[in-house]
């Protein structure tokens, strides 16, 4: 029992450290540790009782994980209690597919709660598989317990990773198997294999990159059937739902940094919702929206008039059923000559007035400033005319412009307001929160980032496809940011996008896709349906619009600026919170803590191809290569010798089977100091067993027989007394045996017997 509970421990304490990589912060240490124990304990039950034990454990493990209540008096009837842990367990699994990783657990407990369920399953099965004795099942175990997370989110510690499981899977092999232990030579064999991977891993001579490049594998070359998939690009508060197969609908060959792709910008709001404007704009001269219009320039920052600073994509449509054109966000230029009667609207949206089909493509470029947070808190709140006279990006309902950002007058504005307009006033609690949380701010930027990280992981809000729809009388995002503080990204760009424009900081809702999937053998990333997207952005004097994702688990942006950044400058955006006597340690806790796994040049882990890895190796000299290959070439040894061993028995001659039992018992004498001459015969063979164990031969080749084979139909009931001398033969030998010699050829005898 000790051993199991060693060995199963070891296991569990691998599966768990390898899932607990993909959340940040890291689950709690007691949430693990509790999860690891309940997937261990059933292996220390005999019996029947295991069964129950492992009922019991599961049931206790899905409501730590997914906050399932276990209050009903009989836990084993309720199938609702069963029907929850499946489905919000299946819908934290789902979620791994539409989120990146790693994932805030703040915003997605389903999520949380499915990877606590991965530890405990692939945990179960490893331990009860040591129980069992089965080395194979207990190794597959491991290998996909601790290996699955490590396709989802490659880090800097793959190697000693991976030495830390193929270790730990030698131990299993060695150690799970009937009788006592007999390390030894595993040991040792273990060792060598291990120090061979450590050195062909690290030289730069043999570790090229992988045979079978299986993370870039394509499963859409498969032919598909022409599904289309459209877009209403308005916004909508009352649930999406995503078909079950996911359909690639873009192909965009461009580098590896992630980038949304915009189709268009939601800059009216009326009516409770979001709503695109595309005021008709002059077309550009060559196709080039970097030539667009005088007011178009006057948004767009300095550096955007340098074409080397652009992001370059090429666009292939596949599934898209829509007339807007994406392209890197913030768009700058289009090359349209490929397509017919292009239109182009303010915001620098493109698009087609028939739509766009399979086959269909184009050229787009974007322009995405990385300013740190301290010069953004650097840009005052000036901004140009088409802004702060004609106010298109900062109206709220019913075309009403609130002050500017750092108006002093702008809260007797809201009073006067909210009691004048009954239909208005339905908002006044929106603006309380925007004022509460980012009414201090002394720049546009600190106001900006504050309501960012609040959306994200300050505010208690989690991600939900199907939230609860707002009462009668109560606007959609009031009701979510007050209330319910579930939704998708709908509900956050907009909330977010809205709550800035009552502070007087113009903001509009961008949509379109993140990033999808990078094809590294392909450079093109894969966009499917799932990746449509909303976010936000915000105009910055010297910087024009940047980006910004308050949706928790959905933000890959690549500016330094922004909470959703994997390379978040989230210290320097701590020091211009504090500055703005905001709670700066609430609000960026989640970005704080991620920051210190964030990658140079903002790109996530799992979206590197592996050329940009640094090569290895030459570590380690010569002598230490040829004393590792001395090693090997033992342990190849020690193979061969087992293998020829377990070779004689594959026949069913039973003149050859005789021959190869009296062979492994004469190998084995010899390792007990008995020497057997080659030439001894059956007779002689028996004096000397009789001689060294004082056990009769016939019972010990029916011990032998039956610990080998198997009880037949005919032995069965000889069962419990074969059991019985095989003890005898264990005491007889170590009556017999030196001090010395004793424990060594007790093990030794049982692990013949238990072959």
């Amino acid at each position: 029992m000790l051993r199991t509970a060693l060995l199963a421990g070891a296991l569990a304490a691998i599966v768990a450290s390898s899932w607990a990589r993909l959340e940040q912060p890291r689950p709690g240490l007691g949430e693990l540790l509790l999860v690891a124990a309940l997937a261990v304990a059933p292996a220390l039950v005999r019996g029947r009782l295991r069964i129950v034990a492992v009922a019991i454990a599961t049931l206790v493990a899905g409501s730590v994980a997914l906050d399932v209540s276990l209050s009903s008096a009989s836990p084993f009837d309720d199938r609702d209690i069963v029907a929850s842990l499946v489905s919000r367990t299946w819908e934290g699994f789902l979620g791994f597919y539409d989120v990146t990783v790693p994932f805030e657990g703040i915003a997605q407990p389903f999520m949380h709660g499915a990877l606590l369920m991965a530890v405990f399953t692939f945990s179960l099965a490893g331990a009860l598989a040591v129980a069992a004795r089965k080395p194979p099942l207990s190794l597959a175990a491991l290998l996909l317990g601790a290996g699955w997370p490590a396709t989802m989110l490659p880090g800097d510690n793959e190697l000693a990773r991976g030495l830390l499981i193929l270790a730990t899977g030698l131990v299993l092999l060695a150690a799970v198997r009937p009788g006592p232990l007999k390390l030894r030579a595993q040991v040792l064999a273990g060792g060598a294999v291990v120090a061979l991977a450590l050195v062909f891993s690290a030289s730069g001579a043999v570790a090229k990159s992988q045979f079978v490049d299986w993370q870039s594998w394509d499963f859409y070359n498969k032919p598909d059937a022409p599904v289309g998939v459209s877009y209403l690009w308005r916004a909508d508060y009352d649930g999406i739902k995503f078909p079950n197969k996911r359909t690639r609908v873009l192909r965009v060959r461009a580098s590896s940094t992630a980038s949304y792709w915009r189709a268009t910008t939601l800059d009216s709001f009326a009516d409770n919702h979001w709503d695109e404007d595309l005021t008709a704009a002059y077309p550009p001269e060559d196709d080039r929206l970097a030539e667009f219009s005088t007011e178009e320039l006057a948004l767009m920052p300095s550096g955007a008039g340098d074409p080397e600073n652009w992001i370059r994509a090429n666009v292939t449509v596949e599934a898209l059923r829509d007339r807007h054109l994406v392209a890197p966000s913030v768009p700058i230029a289009y090359d349209t000559r490929g397509l017919p009667n292009v239109q182009y609207a303010s915001g620098a949206v493109a698009y087609v007035t028939r739509m766009l089909a399979r086959g269909d493509e184009y050229m787009a470029w974007g322009y995405a400033p990385r300013p740190k947070p301290s010069a953004l808190a650097g840009s005052p709140a000036s901004y140009p005319a088409q802004i702060s006279d004609d106010g298109f990006y900062r109206t709220v309902e019913r075309g009403t412009l609130p002050p500017l950002f750092g108006d002093p007058g702008r809260e007797q504005w809201a009073r006067e307001t909210f009691a004048f307009d009954r239909r208005l006033g339905a908002y006044e609690p929106l603006y309380r929160q925007a004022a509460l949380r980012a009414g201090k701010a002394r720049n546009p930027y600190a106001a900006t980032v504050a309501l960012e990280a609040w959306f994200r992981t300050g505010g208690g809000f989690t991600y939900d496809e199907t939230p609860p729809r707002s009462p009668p009388g109560v606007p959609p995002l009031v009701f979510f940011v007050q209330q319910s503080k579930t939704g998708y990204c709908q509900h956050y760009a907009g909330a977010m996008a809205l709550m800035l424009r009552y502070l007087g900081i113009p903001s509009r809702v961008a949509a379109g896709f993140t990033s999808g999937t990078y094809d590294r053998e392909r450079r093109v990333w894969n966009v499917s349906d799932r990746n449509a997207h909303t976010w936000v952005e915000v105009w910055f004097k010297g910087y024009g619009w940047l980006p910004f994702d308050p949706t928790p688990g959905r933000g890959n942006l690549s500016g330094p600026y922004s909470a959703s950044s994997f390379s978040f400058d989230a210290q320097g955006a701590k020091v211009v919170l504090a500055a703005s006597a905001l709670a700066a340690d609430q609000l960026l806790r989640f970005q704080l803590a991620r920051n210190r796994n964030a990658l140079p040049g903002g790109t996530p882990r799992d979206l590197r191809r592996s050329g940009e890895q640094g090569g290895g190796g030459g570590g380690i000299g010569r002598g230490a290569i040829f004393t590792l290959v001395l090693l090997g070439l033992g342990f190849a040894l020690v193979l061969g010798k087992l293998a020829l061993r377990r070779s004689r028995y594959f026949t069913r001659d039973p003149r050859r089977l005789a021959g190869a039992c009296r062979q492994e018992l004469v190998e084995f004498l010899a390792d007990q100091r008995v020497v057997v001459p080659a030439s001894a015969t059956l007779d002689e063979l028996r004096e000397l067993v009789v001689a060294r164990t004082g056990v009769d031969p016939r019972r010990l080749v029916e011990a032998l027989g039956l610990a080998r084979f198997g009880p037949t139909v005919a032995a069965a009931a000889a069962a419990k007394r074969a059991r019985g001398e095989l003890r005898l033969v264990r005491r007889r030998l170590r009556q017999a045996l030196s001090t010395g010699e004793r424990l060594r050829g007790a093990f030794s005898v049982r692990s013949l017997l238990a072959r």
